[in-house]
């Protein structure tokens, strides 16, 4: 595992931690839209819009916060990677095709 996929993974577990054991006690996350809208899912989909499009740590990254998710979901276990690849595939498979976003990495 290379180093900025070592972070990714590190970062998401992070996110993870905060999502579930500090997020639901403040107000602000106890709507339903944060059943949807997470942490994770905008971390995902940072690393996949200023990643390259070639990169694989997009892709490592749908993976891990899939798992990361999909632990303390009550959907089906792989409902949340679906979810992920699906946004990263979209994004690079599409979106990167047709637009040009600046990268900085």
């Amino acid at each position: 595992m290379s180093k900025p996929e070592f972070v990714a993974v590190f970062c998401l577990g992070l996110l993870a931690i905060f999502q579930v054991s500090f997020a639901p006690h403040l107000k602000i996350f106890s709507g339903d839209w944060f059943k949807w809208i997470n942490f994770i899912d905008l971390a995902v989909l940072v690393i996949a819009l200023f990643e390259r499009r070639r990169g694989a740590v997009g892709w490592l990254a749908a993976l891990w916060g899939g798992i990361f998710l999909d632990m303390y979901s009550d959907r089906f276990f792989g409902f949340w990677m679906i979810v992920l690849f699906a946004i990263v595939g979209a994004i690079k498979l599409i979106l990167k095709k047709y637009v040009r976003i600046p990268s900085f990495w």
